[in-house]
């Protein structure tokens, strides 16, 4: 009994820092997204993105991954000042509340508010963060981006507000 409890357990999602070991797989989430998402033209190769991934990146930010099984499902990505550059999650981790853990490390890492981008046309992920309590800032919308596609500015004003 106490064995398929152990199981159990150690079978559900862990958050955690991400370590210098991580970055290439984070790296690899984005990437595969990137090539996934057809409306999302590619603007950077993917020898440029693994490039960004190098270990003094865990210096000027703080990584949260969450894996399960030793897979790393989705990581996040958030600056000194509560802005969060990227949320990227695996396929098969979407649905499943690894971004909800993720967004929740952030939210309790910067408790007076966090600001993000997505991209207008990323409806599920706009959905997700309206749902997590992020309001857009119609005043910063982005219409000439790389891409060709708007980002908006999502704020979240803190638990306090």
């Amino acid at each position: 009994m106490m064995n398929s409890a152990l199981r159990t357990q150690d079978s559900a999602p862990a958050l955690r820092f991400a370590t210098a070991s991580d970055l290439p797989v984070c790296a690899a989430i984005i990437n595969e997204y990137i090539d996934a998402t057809e409306w999302l033209p590619r603007t950077i190769d993917r020898e440029a993105v693994d490039a960004l991934f190098v270990p003094s990146l865990l210096e000027s930010r703080t990584m949260f991954v969450v894996e399960e099984h030793g897979e790393i499902l989705g990581y996040l990505s958030m600056c000194d000042d509560g802005f969060v550059p990227a949320l990227y999650l695996r396929p098969a981790a979407r649905g499943k509340g690894v971004g909800k853990m993720l967004l929740d490390a952030a939210k309790a890492a910067h408790p007076d508010g966090l600001e993000l981008t997505v991209f207008e046309r990323n409806v599920d992920a706009l959905r997700f963060y309206e749902r997590e309590g992020f309001q857009e800032d119609p005043g910063r919308r982005d219409t000439t981006t790389d891409e060709g596609i708007p980002t908006l500015w999502m704020c979240w004003q803190g638990g306090a507000r």
